[in-house]
This record gives structure tokens, C-alpha cells and sequence, in this order.
């Protein structure tokens, strides 16, 4: 049966399955790194975070951020680091932008091609779809329209390109948009966090 789904395809089949290695390989990719880096923060953590800064408490603060996994612990730990022991900046705004900008492309990555591959593989169907009307009405110009089975596999053609498209764009979509809103709730949580411990720093 897959061979058969090969042949009756065409070029455009071989694609599209290409691609579908390619989406499922990134989903899962993306699913297991959001899963690794999860956060795990104490209930607590802002305000012990914040504790130590008002006592000025900084190694606290940073051994306390360090054991915190998740992109908030490794964002507020290497802000810790680089601003208050090794001073390579001296406005904490513009190295929290910084260091949020460096550790948010990590969760963002990748996810922009699955975006592209949700938005072109159904393009790619709707060209199967095209090249096998195309061939469908050049067997009938040539043979006439006297057999079915003369325009069967154009016809055929266009029928699984389309379907094999949108099975790969339909999950793409829905991994794209989930992803897409799981980064922007790191993003908002990060950025609530952060800017309460800069307002500290900065004192």
C-alpha cells in the first residue's frame, strides 16, 4: 500500500513525505526540550529572591536562583552573575533584555519552520492537485474519455497530495500555536519576576 501511495503520488508525494519526517521530528524535539526545561520554582521564590537582595545577600541570591530549573532560575541566576559579581553592565535593564533575549531563542527554536511547513504544505497538495488534473486531461486528449481507468491515476494524483498536505499542515498548526503560547507564558512569567528584582538591584 505505501508503494503504491509512492507511485500514484508522484514527486510531489515523496515531498510532502520528506516533510512529514521533518515536522514529526521537530514536534517531538520541541515537545522533549519544553519538557527538560520546565520550571520548577519554590511557591516562594520571588519572595525569598527577594529577601536576599534586601539584605543584600547576593551569593544567597544566586546559589537560590541556580537551584531553580527553568528558563526564570537560568535568567534571574545569570542576571545575578554577570550584574552584581562580574559588573560587565551598568544598566540592569539593558543585560536583562540581554540575557532573556539569549535564553528565550532557545525555547524559540525551530518553531518558525514549523510555522512555514503548516503554511506550505498545503500549497504543496494543491500543486499535486494541479499536476494531476493536468495529467488526468492529458490522458483523456491522448486516449479519449472512453476508459475510466485513464484518468483514475491523475485523478488519484490530486486526491492524496492534498490529504497527505493538510495531514502534515493540521498537527504542524497545532503544534506551532501551542508552542507559540507556551513561549509567551514563559515570557510574561519571566518578565513578572524580573522586573520586581531589577527595582531591588537598582536601589
Amino acid at each position: 500500500m505505501f508503494y503504491y501511495y509512492l507511485k500514484v503520488g508522484g514527486p510531489i508525494i515523496i515531498i510532502l513525505l520528506i516533510i512529514s519526517i521533518i515536522t514529526l521530528g521537530l514536534i517531538l524535539e520541541r515537545i522533549s526540550f519544553f519538557i527538560l526545561h520546565r520550571d520548577s520554582l519554590d511557591k516562594s521564590f520571588n519572595k525569598n529572591l527577594k529577601n536576599y537582595l534586601r539584605e543584600n545577600d547576593y551569593i544567597g541570591a544566586l546559589t537560590y536562583a541556580k537551584k531553580q530549573k527553568g528558563p526564570v532560575g537560568e535568567i534571574i541566576s545569570e542576571f545575578l552573575n554577570r550584574y552584581c559579581f562580574v559588573g560587565d553592565f551598568k544598566d540592569p535593564d539593558e543585560l536583562l533584555r540581554e540575557i532573556e533575549i539569549d535564553e528565550m531563542e532557545k525555547y524559540e527554536k525551530n518553531i518558525s519552520i514549523l510555522g512555514i511547513i503548516a503554511y506550505t504544505s498545503p500549497m504543496l497538495g494543491l500543486l499535486g492537485t494541479v499536476t494531476g488534473m493536468i495529467q488526468a486531461f492529458s490522458n483523456i486528449a491522448s486516449e479519449g474519455a472512453g476508459d475510466p481507468n485513464i484518468v483514475a491515476g491523475g485523478i488519484s494524483q490530486a486526491l492524496l497530495t492534498t490529504a497527505y498536505g493538510l495531514i502534515i499542515a493540521i498537527p504542524a498548526i497545532v503544534a506551532y500555536n501551542l508552542l507559540n503560547r507556551k513561549i509567551e507564558k514563559i515570557s510574561d512569567k519571566v518578565e513578572k519576576i524580573t522586573t520586581s528584582i531589577v527595582n531591588i538591584v537598582k536601589r
